[in-house]
Parts: structure tokens; C-alpha cells; sequence
């Protein structure tokens, strides 16, 4: 049966082209690690990333359109990008399309290079597709099942499914909800680079606080404002061409530039802007939010700020 495709380009990569990255079909960004990565609190981590198309179907071409690393990255040579093709199924029109899952690994996503972890985009072929990480503590256990049934498929532990980026940044972001402190919340923040121009990258740490036991209805329901008193700590980030970037322990980080923010010492909830004044230039951003005793990761997505 003949495939039919109709031919998407998102904002995402619309921009990308016209910074001359190769572009095929849908473009996404997703920030990966190689499988053993130890971080914090005796954690250790594992990517594998998750694609299907439209009602389950298979993806059927896969290829690397760029990478962004700690050090600065680049763009796949598109003759000869990792890629991964997948069986072209010819049926008669009777037939259901079949289904599945592709599922590639940190390693498989950030071959030929020597780093743990960074961002790739991956250049889909056809539209509307739905991509996932699963980024994982596994404490070094391998994947399940453990046993000659089949091949290897699940990440154990706890962890995080993220929605693929799709759509950029410009000039001003902000992650919209994070619990600052040192303990027992850790806070890690992310931040892409995907073009060809070094960048520096303000990140601002705002602290919230209750307006007050007489605004809270009785339900328990109370409102948050910023405080001045738990605002302005501020850190600039600089990022090389096609630069990756990850801030662990953010508010230790941000301590040091502010010795006298010693409200970041406390469990509060708080916000992230992130700026980029000098360009007009596509980034991304999110943020980990670590419960400390259980390596428990949550995952929050940076947000546009409108103008």
C-alpha cells in the first residue's frame, strides 16, 4: 500500500532551516544521557526515547539532525547522520496499517561523540507524531526483562516521561513552578542551544511566598506573589555554538553568586526566568526537581512569556 504523506514543517523546524540545519520532516529536541550516568545522591542514569506515529503507527525513517553538548556540538552531515530506517510495509488496502513503538537509547542517540549527556533533534519522517523520553534512576540495574524470553525493553527505577520539544524559546522564558532549597528538593536546569552563535543565558531564581493567613479561604485555598525578599538571584550561563548546558544543584550554584540569598537554603516555591537579551535566536529550557531521599525526578518544560 502506498504511503501517503502530507508534508509539516512546525515553527521549530521552520527556524531551524532558516539557520540551514538539513530539514526533512517534523524536527524534535530532546535532552538525553548515555546509560550509566551517575548523578547526585548516589543516583544513576538511563535514556530511551519513545516514538509513534498517528493511531500507533510506525515510524518509518529516523535521523539525527544535530547535537548539542556541554563543550558545543553540530549538525549531522545529513549523507551520513545516524539514522534509523524501519520496514516498509506493502499490503493491500484491506488490511490494518501496523503498529508500534520505536525505541532508541542515549547511546544509540549520541554516537560519535564521547559525551554522557546532552540534546539531540531527530528529524522524523511524515507528521504528526508523538515522541517521549524516559529518563530513569536505575541505580545500574540493567533493563527488564532479565531473561532469554525476549529482547530487553524497560527501564527500571523511577524517573520522568517528557514530551519531546517541538516548538523554541525566544528572548524570554520561564519555568513556572519549581520548590527552591537545598534540602530536601534539588533542583537541576537545562538549557539548548540550537544554533551556531555562542549565547549567554540570564537565569533569574524568584522565591514566592503566601499573601497572608487573612487572604486564605476557608477551603485552604491561598494565593502566592513574589517577595522581594526572595527574589534577583541571578546567573549568566554561557553556551557555545550548539552548547548544552546542565545546573545541577541550582541553588547552591546560585549561593555562590549570591552569598547573600540565604533564603535559597529554604524549601519554598519559587519560579526560573530564563533571558537571552543580545538575540532573537531559538533556545529551550526546563528544569528537574528532585525529591532528595527517593532520587524522585519531576520534569517541568520552560514556557514562553508573551510579549
Amino acid at each position: 500500500m502506498a504511503r501517503v504523506y502530507s508534508l509539516m514543517v512546525s515553527s521549530l523546524g521552520l527556524l531551524l532551516c532558516l539557520l540551514a540545519v538539513p530539514c526533512g520532516g517534523e524536527i524534535v529536541v530532546l535532552p538525553v544521557v548515555a546509560r550509566g550516568v551517575h548523578g547526585m545522591n548516589g543516583s544513576i542514569w538511563d535514556s530511551e526515547v519513545r516514538i509513534t506515529g498517528p493511531n500507533m503507527e510506525i515510524p518509518w525513517h529516523v535521523k539525527r539532525a544535530w547535537v548539542a553538548l556541554p563543550e558545543g556540538g553540530f549538525v549531522d552531515d545529513p549523507k551520513s547522520a545516524p539514522n534509523w530506517p524501519f520496514p516498509d510495509f506493502n499490503a493491500p488496502s484491506s488490511l490494518i496499517f501496523p503498529t508500534g513503538v520505536t525505541v532508541l537509547t542515549g547511546e544509540q542517540l549520541l554516537q560519535d561523540t564521547t559525551a554522557s549527556k546532552g540534546a539531540v533533534a531527530l528529524d522524523i519522517e511524515g507528521a504528526g507524531h508523538f515522541v517521549f523520553l524516559h529518563n530513569v534512576n536505575t541505580l545500574g540495574q540493567a533493563r527488564l526483562p532479565q531473561d532469554a524470553d525476549g529482547p530487553p525493553c524497560c527501564l527500571p527505577g523511577n524517573g520522568q516521561l517528557i514530551r519531546a520539544f517541538t516548538d523554541p524559546l525566544v528572548g524570554r522564558a520561564f519555568i513556572p513552578w519549581i520548590t527552591s532549597g537545598r534540602w530536601p528538593y534539588r533542583v537541576s536546569v537545562g538549557l539548548i542551544n540550537p544554533t551556531s552563535q555562542p549565547r549567554t543565558i540570564v537565569i533569574t531564581l524568584d522565591g514566592f511566598w503566601p499573601i497572608g493567613r487573612e487572604d486564605t479561604i476557608p477551603d485552604g485555598t491561598y494565593w502566592l506573589r513574589y517577595d522581594l525578599g526572595y527574589s534577583n538571584a541571578m546567573l549568566s550561563v554561557n553556551l557555545p555554538p550548539w552548547g548544552f548546558r546542565q545546573i545541577d544543584d541550582l541553588a547552591s550554584v546560585m549561593q555562590q553568586v549570591c552569598p547573600s540569598c540565604a533564603w535559597l537554603d529554604r524549601a519554598i516555591p519559587a519560579d526560573i526566568g530564563l533571558r537571552d537579551d543580545q538575540t532573537q535566536l531559538p533556545f529551550y529550557g526546563y528544569a528537574s526537581v528532585v525529591w532528595t531521599p527517593l532520587n524522585d525526578p519531576e520534569f517541568v518544560a520552560a514556557v514562553p512569556v508573551t510579549p
